[in-house]
C-alpha cells in the first residue's frame, strides 16, 4: 500500500457522527435507572394529573424533584416514599 492510497483511505472514512438531538417530549418520557420522569410517577400510582404530585409534595411529603425541565425525580426516593405511605396503611 502506497503512502497516497492510505491518505485516500484515511479521509473517506467520516468520524463518529453524535446521535441525533432528542426532542424535549422524547427526553420528557425517558428515564434512567437513577431518576423517573413525571409520566412514570404517574403511571406508578395509577394518577393522571401532575396536580396530584403537587399536593402530595404540599400535604403528603411526596420527595422534591431534582430536575424541573424535564421534571425528574430520585427513583429511589420515589419507592421510599411509596413503601413509607403504604406500611402506614395509607393509600396514595
Amino acid at each position: 500500500m502506497t503512502p497516497s492510497h492510505y491518505k485516500s483511505k484515511q479521509e473517506n472514512q467520516l468520524p463518529d457522527s453524535p446521535p441525533p438531538a432528542k426532542t424535549y417530549a422524547e427526553l420528557n418520557e425517558q428515564s434512567t435507572h437513577l431518576l423517573i420522569s413525571h409520566v412514570e410517577v404517574l403511571e406508578m400510582f395509577q394518577i393522571t394529573s401532575r396536580a396530584t404530585i403537587y399536593k402530595w409534595r404540599q400535604t403528603r411529603g411526596f420527595p422534591e424533584p431534582i430536575t424541573l425541565m424535564p421534571l425528574r425525580w430520585l427513583h429511589s426516593a420515589v419507592e421510599e416514599w411509596k413503601d413509607n405511605t403504604s406500611r402506614f396503611g395509607k393509600r396514595f
